[in-house]
C-alpha cells in the first residue's frame, strides 16, 4: 500500500464520524421541518433516507473493525458507503425543501449535486468490483471508457443549474422531472454494458456476478417502475440493498480469503522463525565469544535472514543477508539461499569460495531474477582471526578497544544471483578480546519516520556507541528501541535484521 493509502487509513475514523454526523443532522433537519404539512409519501421517503444513512454508518463501522481494513477493497468499499450516504442525505434534503418557494435555489442546487453524486457512485462501484473480482488488466480499456464518460455525465448534471435538463423547480419551489429525465440514467446504462462485458471475461462465481449486476439492475428497475410516478424516491435505497448484498457476498468472501491467507502467512512466519537460530545464549559452553541476533520482518514473512554455526570446534561461521523483494517470494528465496549458504560453509571453504559457489548455484536456476546481498565471515576462535567477504551488503561496524563503533568500508562484490561466474574478494580482521562486530540489513539505516527522514548511519553508530560496553543482546535491544523512538507511528517499510558478536578470547 502506498503512503497516500496509509494516510487515508489513519483518518478512517474521520469518515465514520462524518457519516455519523450526517445521520444525526438528517434526523435533526427532519424534526426541524416538521411533518404537519408533508405528504405521507414524503415522510416515507425521508424516513427511508435516514434509515439508509444508519445502515451506511453500521457497515462503515464493520469495515473499520475488519482485520483487512487496510486492503484496497475496503478502501473502495467505504468510499462507496460515504458517497451513498451523501446521496441519501441529499435526497432527504430535497424532500425537506420541496414546495418551499423561499428555498427554490437550494432545491435546485441540492438536486444538481444529488445527480452528480450518483455518477461518482457508479464509477466508484466499478473500481470496487474490478479489484474485488480481480478483473485487472482484462478491463483496462473498459475502465478508460468509464473514466472518460464521467466528465460529460457530471457536466450534464451541473448543466441543470442553468437549463432545466433533467428537472425543473417552479416559482413555488416544487420539483418536477422533465421529459429528458431518462437521460440521467445514461451513464448507468453505459456502466451496465461495461459490467456485462467485464464479467464475461471474469472467472468469478455466478452468485458473485449476480450481486454485481444487482447494483445497477435494482436501482434501474426501481426507476423504470416509478418513472411516471412522482413522489416515490427509492433509487439510493435500492442501491443500498445492492451494497448490503455486496458486503454479505463479495466483501465477506474477500475477508474469508484474507483470513485464510493470514493463517498461512502466520504458519510461514513460524516456520521461518524456526529455521533461524533463536535460542540464546547460542553456545552456553563457549566462553570465547558471545553472539546475539534478531530479525523483525516488515510483513508477516521477510526476506532478511541471519545465521551462525560452528563449522568445527575452532571456526565460527556468521552471516547476514537481504533478499530482494518482500513477502512470500522473498521468504521462499531466503529459505533456499540460507540452506545453500550453510551447506557450502560447512564444507570448510573460505568466505570468498562460499559466495562464489552459492552465486553459481543460484544463477543456474533463477528464472525470477531475484538476488540476495550477503556478508559472511568465519572466525578462527583460538586466534581471533576473522576472514570475511561481502556480496553487495551493508558495511559492517567494528568496535575496537578504546574506540567507538566505526564502519569497515570493505570491498563489495556483486550481489548473489545477478551474474554467473563472479569471484569475490575476502579480507581479514584481527579480533582482540573485548572487540565487537555489528552487522545489519538496510532496513536499519533506511528506517523512515512520518516525515520520510531516514534513521541513517550516523544515528546507528551513535546508538551503538551509547551502549558500547554492553552485551550483544543489550546492544541490539537498545538499537531496536532507538529505532522505534525515531520512527514513532510510521509503518515499518523494510525488514530489520541485526547481528552482534563480542570476541572474548581464550
Amino acid at each position: 500500500m502506498d503512503r497516500k493509502r496509509l494516510a487515508f487509513w489513519r483518518i478512517l475514523p474521520v469518515g465514520f464520524f462524518v457519516l455519523l454526523v450526517m445521520w444525526a443532522t438528517a434526523i435533526a433537519l427532519a424534526f426541524a421541518r416538521g411533518f404537519g404539512d408533508l405528504e405521507r409519501v414524503w415522510i416515507f421517503n425521508i424516513g427511508l433516507d435516514i434509515f439508509g444513512i444508519a445502515i451506511c454508518v453500521v457497515l462503515f463501522y464493520a469495515c473499520m473493525r475488519s482485520k483487512d481494513s487496510a486492503e484496497e477493497t475496503t478502501y473502495l468499499f467505504v468510499a462507496m458507503l460515504i458517497t451513498n450516504g451523501i446521496a441519501l442525505f441529499l435526497d432527504e434534503c430535497a424532500w425537506l425543501v420541496q414546495g418551499l418557494a423561499r428555498l427554490r435555489v437550494w432545491n435546485i442546487v441540492i438536486n444538481v449535486v444529488f445527480y452528480a453524486n450518483g455518477v461518482i457512485l457508479l464509477y466508484q462501484f466499478w473500481r470496487y468490483i474490478r479489484v474485488a473480482l480481480g478483473l485487472g488488466e482484462k478491463t483496462k480499456i473498459l475502465t478508460v471508457v468509464l473514466q472518460v464518460a464521467v466528465v460529460p455525465a457530471v457536466l450534464l448534471c451541473y448543466a441543470n443549474l442553468f437549463v432545466p435538463l433533467y428537472f425543473q423547480v417552479d416559482a413555488m419551489g416544487v420539483y418536477r422531472r422533465t421529459s429528458l429525465f431518462p437521460l440521467s440514467y445514461l451513464y448507468a446504462c453505459v456502466l451496465l454494458g461495461v459490467i456485462v462485458k467485464g464479467l464475461r471475461e471474469s472467472n468469478a462465481q455466478r452468485y458473485q456476478k449476480l450481486v454485481v449486476v444487482s447494483f445497477v439492475a435494482i436501482p434501474v428497475g426501481s426507476a423504470l417502475i416509478t418513472i411516471d410516478t412522482f413522489g416515490i424516491s427509492t433509487q439510493y435505497a435500492s442501491t443500498l440493498i445492492a451494497i448490503v448484498l455486496m458486503y454479505g457476498v463479495l466483501f465477506s468472501e474477500r475477508s474469508r480469503m484474507l483470513a485464510s491467507t493470514q493463517f498461512e502467512l502466520q504458519s510461514a512466519a513460524q516456520i521461518q522463525e524456526a529455521v533461524l537460530p533463536n535460542v540464546f545464549p547460542a553456545f552456553p559452553d563457549r566462553t570465547e565469544f558471545d553472539i546475539f541476533a534478531s530479525m523483525d520482518p516488515a510483513k508477516e514473512v521477510g526476506g532478511d535472514f541471519y545465521d551462525f554455526f560452528l563449522v568445527d570446534n575452532d571456526h565460527l561461521c556468521l552471516l547476514i543477508a537481504d533478499v530482494s523483494g518482500k513477502g512470500f517470494p522473498a521468504a521462499l528465496f531466503m529459505m533456499a539461499s540460507k540452506i545453500i549458504l550453510a551447506d557450502c560453509a560447512k564444507m570448510g571453504k573460505t568466505p570468498a569460495q562460499i559466495l562464489s559457489d552459492v552465486n553459481a548455484t543460484i544463477c543456474a536456476n533463477n528464472r525470477e531474477g531475484m538476488f540476495v546481498t550477503v556478508w559472511l565471515g568465519i572466525l578462527e576462535i583460538s586466534t581471533g582471526k576473522l576472514t570475511a567477504a561481502n556480496a553487495g551488503h551493508e558495511y559492517p561496524a567494528l568496535a575496537r578497544q578504546g574506540k567507538g563503533f566505526e564502519l569497515i568500508k570493505d570491498k563489495h562484490g556483486l550481489v548473489i544471483g545477478a551474474m554467473d561466474g563472479m569471484r569475490y574478494r575476502e579480507y581479514t580482521i584481527q579480533m582482540e578480546p573485548g572487540m565487537k562486530l555489528f552487522v545489519y540489513t538496510d532496513g536499519l539505516p533506511e528506517a523512515n519516520d512520518l516525515g520520510n527522514d531516514m534513521f541513517g548511519i550516523e544515528r546507528m553508530l551513535g546508538a551503538l556507541n551509547e551502549v558500547i560496553g554492553e552485551t550483544p543482546k543489550n546492544i541490539l535491544r537498545h538499537m531496536r528501541q532507538t529505532v522505534n523512538e525515531f520512527v514513532k507511528d510510521a509503518d515499518q517499510f523494510d525488514d530489520l535484521t541485526m547481528l552482534c558478536l563480542e570476541y572474548k578470547g581464550e
